[in-house]
């Protein structure tokens, strides 16, 4: 069986069902999920969710793009302080970039006030960083793959 073409498959929806998987593939079901299971044993699959429009159902959900320029510890780098914020549940991302910045994060809350508690009592204190630049996502057009449909009429609400 086509291992990528199975991981592609997954990525594009990972609620197939094995027999869905295997039809697709043209393999059996049990091919199919003896290479599911190799995959997870191997770390390959890191989980299964569902892509969520939390704006349909929480008016005041707040997604946050937030750079972080650190001073990396000696023999660690930049993995320190980068596993720490991935602990928040806050956290949705956490990617390690070139230019100017050094960590990228892509954080969601409840509010406008938790993403700056976030940055303030969380990324601020902490001795590495030298400096944050936040930017606050206004509107989604395409997350993990997924196209986020915008009502042409209905426009948000933003103060500077």
């Amino acid at each position: 069986m086509d291992e990528i073409k199975l991981l592609e498959l997954l990525q594009k929806d990972g609620g197939l069902s094995g027999r869905e998987l295997a039809s697709m593939l043209d393999s059996s079901v049990k091919e199919v999920d003896a290479a599911l299971k190799s995959l997870r044993k191997r770390k390959v699959l890191k989980g299964c969710k569902h892509v969520v429009d939390w704006r349909r159902v929480k008016q005041n959900h707040v997604g946050a793009i937030i750079q972080v320029k650190v001073v990396p510890e000696e023999q660690m780098g930049f993995d320190k302080i980068c596993r720490e914020i991935s602990r928040d549940d806050r956290v949705l991302d956490v990617f390690i970039v070139t230019g100017e910045y050094d960590i990228m994060l892509i954080v969601e809350a409840d509010s406008m006030e938790e993403v700056s508690d976030f940055v303030t009592e969380k990324l601020a204190p902490k001795k590495q960083v030298v400096g944050t630049s936040t930017q606050i996502i206004l509107n989604t057009f395409k997350r993990e793959g997924f196209s986020f449909k915008v009502d042409k009429e209905k426009r948000l609400k933003a103060s500077l």
